[in-house]
């Protein structure tokens, strides 16, 4: 996160990416990766009238990645898919009834837990693979309410749904070392298009509100059904990048990630979503890799950017998105390991044609822990 997100070509062994299965090839043959993060985002939406606040904090991710023959590497870790997580009122009036306030709330998301291998199939070339189970559920839930009307009932649909299925990605990385510590690679990633399985159960109902006892009512059932299964088609994603560097002391990338969101549906519905374009770049630096006298020239300084058009098109708008990040790597006592912290700040959508801007920055504080294992002892 803190350098822009580029992850096709990003390839260490004293971290775990997951989002190139190839790069699990750089861990050391007798080492053990261990990696965790805490996110947290900080948001102000925006229309041309009025400012809402929100917050939102979750686990980032916990992974691990670690050696089984010389030729092969191997990760497995669980990190968040997606979220849902919004309410809107929105207040109209409406001739005959008055006031009326239309409503949409939304809750839950996606997890993944994956297992994934990579591959030397060459020297310089390496692929890899991984199998993920996406599960979670997401909630929906739509209100027409008559604020001004004792004497109208208020109406409520909701959309509760349970999602899973196995979700697949690969990568390829080339990989060349000079003789003076430099290096360049070249990654590429691809997930095709794939469906999950989801059932939902779904209930409208007409209702009152007890201003007593501050519940509502239910007065009338005006549809129900339970257990409905349906599909969830996933768009594929193609991506590629390239970085260069020294292994030792910097690192500088690029990359560029196409989704094609047009062929989206949701429970055999589609929508009017757009294919997304997402361009970053970003890199690091150690002013010093073996000057145990200062600390501050071993902390690793991370910057980076990106800027895309995401997969909304709204009100004759692409809403496009815009972010800056920094970050640093903080070195542990006597070991590999390091704290890594990273923020970003940005933007996403815009106040014209009635829409919303996001404003937002966001951070996240982790843990790359490294540690020497598999080693066959000389003495016991």
């Amino acid at each position: 996160m803190a350098m822009g997100g580029i992850n096709a070509a990003s390839r260490s062994q004293w971290f775990v990416n997951p989002l190139n299965p190839a790069s699990y090839t750089a861990f050391d043959s007798a080492s053990f990766v261990f990696d965790g993060a805490l996110y947290s985002k900080l948001s102000t939406f925006k229309t041309d009238s009025i400012t809402q606040p929100s917050n939102y904090a979750s686990i980032a991710y916990i992974t691990m990645g670690f050696p089984v023959t010389r030729w092969w590497r191997a990760s497995m870790g669980i990190t968040p898919f997606s979220s849902v997580g919004y309410t809107i009122n929105n207040y109209q009036s409406v001739e005959g009834f008055g006031n009326t306030c239309f409503q949409f709330e939304g809750s839950g998301g996606l997890s993944r837990f994956y297992i994934g291998s990579g591959f030397k199939l060459f020297r310089d070339l390496s692929a890899g693979i991984n199998f993920s189970y996406l599960f979670g559920s997401i909630d929906k839930t739509r209100n027409i309410i008559f604020p001004d009307s004792a004497y109208i009932f208020s109406a409520r649909y909701s959309d509760n749904s349970n999602i899973k299925g196995v979700y697949l990605d690969a990568g390829l990385q080339y990989h060349h070392n000079f003789d003076n510590g430099r290096f360049i690679n070249a990654g590429f990633t691809y997930a095709p298009r794939q469906s999950l399985h989801g059932t939902r159960d779904l209930l409208a109902v007409s209702y009152a509100y007890d201003y007593t006892t501050g519940l509502d009512e239910i007065r009338d059932t005006i549809d129900f059904q339970t257990g409905a299964s349906g599909k969830i088609r996933l768009p594929q994603s193609i991506g590629g990048g390239i970085s260069l560097g020294n292994s030792d002391r910097w690192t500088a990338g690029a990359d560029i990630r196409w989704e094609e969101w047009s062929s989206y549906s949701y429970f055999s519905k589609s929508d009017s979503l757009q294919n997304s374009l997402t361009f970053s770049a970003g890199g690091q630096y150690r002013p010093s890799s073996s000057d145990i006298s200062s600390y501050w020239k071993r902390i690793t300084y991370r910057a980076g950017i990106r800027f895309g058009q995401s997969y909304l098109y709204l009100n004759n708008k692409h809403i496009n998105e815009f972010g800056i990040s920094f970050g640093f790597g903080l070195p542990m006592k006597k070991t590999k390991s390091t704290l890594n912290l990273a923020f970003e700040a940005g933007g996403k959508g815009t106040i014209t044609n009635n829409l919303i801007r996001e404003n937002y920055f966001r951070f996240s504080v982790g843990a790359s822990l490294f540690d020497r294992w598999f080693l066959k002892r000389k003495y016991d």
